[in-house]
């Protein structure tokens, strides 16, 4: 799909999810007109009205409403995507290798204090009899 296809969808997921031109102007930052002339590009690109257009206010045709309910769900997934990458540069990873009897006396007692005062560091015990060799570990 070329980089215009992609645009127009855009603009278009966003007028149907939101019901209207300006807000979906202001949500993608780009002028009304803009919107509109995505809209035009979209609707000849596929040779079918996608909206039905009266005094100011827009509903889907029923190709239109197909189309949205698949790039609904394909811009949804995206935005999880997108949220859950953030979510994950914005969090620490912490591995720890501990003897099962220090993880379980002194460290499995302290470590829901330490979740609840960090929640955005990710912890990953080993609780394992065997030494670490450090030299050839990564």
């Amino acid at each position: 799909m070329s980089d215009l296809k992609f645009k127009s969808m855009a603009h278009f997921e966003a007028v149907a999810r939101l019901g209207g031109v300006a807000k979906a102007a202001q949500e993608l930052q780009v002028t009304p007109s803009a919107v509109s002339q995505q809209l035009r590009l979209l609707e000849h690109q596929l040779g079918v009205r996608l909206f039905q257009r009266e005094k100011r206010h827009l509903s889907l045709t029923i190709d239109g409403e197909r189309l949205y309910q698949t790039t609904t769900q394909a811009f949804e997934s995206i935005r999880e995507v997108r949220n859950a990458i953030v979510r994950q540069r914005e969090s620490f990873q912490l591995s720890l290798r501990v003897s099962p009897s220090f993880g379980e006396k002194w460290l499995a007692p302290r470590l829901a204090e330490f979740s609840k005062d960090y929640p955005t560091w990710n912890l990953r015990v080993d609780a394992t009899p065997n030494f670490s060799d450090f030299e050839t570990e990564v």
